[in-house]
């Protein structure tokens, strides 16, 4: 199917599906932009995850499943084009619920390839206000907090808490100006909560991945503050980890999102494709709410921490 060269802007189709996963009744603005998408053109009562292109059946297959279960959440996907530019699309599933039980489910895929200008420009800078700039503020948070430890009783406790007292003031300023951009920025977004994290096994064995060696260090430390005694493997390496994982099986994982080489999102991925399914929860400096909505639609994603983890957060992560 041919792509479009030229975007006047964002179009949407959706398509309604039934418990067989059939298509009940679709609308597509534009089949050209859809083409990478499809292996064959749609039909009304013909299994979707069969229209779906092979590349994208199976997390189409299981983010569909999720959604049969009640959750409703969005996600971007980019398909690629052959000699052309890959396309963008913001990708939403909304369960259609009765009385508590879903009958169907609306799919609705909106192309915002094209987005320029203003939008651009907000997106833009909401990633670099969720990330850049949150990143080292939220290692200034915890470093406030490190006169908890023993190890500085031989020194002048009293100084040192009140330069680092200054410091903390500083950057609880600045994070709130961040917190309240971002916002603005979305307002119009909602993020999606998790379900409470109950049900969980012990998680005596604790895999801690992050590229930032400080961040690495001050979660280990609020982990051995925990009254039980828990086995935690620490890697700044996200491939490293994932041979461990392999071979070790631990209980829990705690995910960055933001990393060189292999991000959060393709470690995730990975976990899938190699039939890892153990408990993560994502401990990010995002505040973004897209990057919470996607969270979800990972199994394997129990939860969302927002950097700086604190003792309180460590204690309702691992107190059952």
């Amino acid at each position: 199917m041919p792509h479009r060269n030229n975007c006047e802007g964002a179009s949407g189709s959706f398509f309604l599906i039934n418990k067989k996963y059939e298509l009940s009744f679709f609308k597509i603005n534009s089949l050209s932009d859809l083409g990478s998408f499809f292996e064959k053109n749609p039909v009304v009562g013909e299994s979707i995850v069969e229209i779906i292109a092979q590349k994208y059946k199976k997390n189409f297959g299981r983010l569909l499943a999720r959604s049969f279960d009640g959750h409703c959440f969005s996600i971007e996907q980019r398909l690629s084009v052959f000699k052309s530019t890959d396309l963008v699309f913001h990708i939403v599933f909304t369960p259609l619920t009765i009385n508590g039980v879903t009958d169907g489910v609306v799919c609705s895929i909106m192309d915002v390839s094209s987005a320029k200008g203003l939008v651009s420009m907000i997106r833009e800078y909401s990633h670099m206000a969720s990330h850049q700039l949150r990143a080292p503020i939220t290692n200034i948070l915890s470093l406030s907090t490190i006169t908890n430890y023993s190890q500085l009783e031989s020194y002048d406790v009293l100084k040192i808490t009140q330069l680092l007292g200054d410091i903390n003031t500083q950057a609880v300023k600045l994070d709130e100006i961040i917190k309240m951009l971002n916002e603005v920025l979305n307002k119009r977004e909602n993020v999606a909560l998790f379900d409470k994290f109950g049900a969980k096994s012990a998680h005596q064995h604790i895999v801690l991945v992050d590229d930032d060696v400080i961040t690495n260090k001050m979660h280990k430390m609020l982990i051995r503050k925990h009254p039980s005694e828990k086995r935690i493997v620490v890697f700044d390496n996200p491939q490293k980890a994932l041979i461990y994982i392999q071979e070790h099986a631990p209980d829990l994982i705690l995910l960055d999102l933001h990393m060189p080489n292999i991000d959060g999102w393709r470690f995730l991925e990975m976990m899938e494709e190699l039939d890892i399914f153990i408990d993560v929860v994502i401990v990010s400096s995002s505040i973004d709410p897209s990057e919470h909505s996607k969270a979800k639609s990972f199994l394997c994603v129990k939860d969302f921490y927002t950097k700086p983890l604190t003792i309180e957060k460590v204690n309702q992560l691992l107190d059952y």
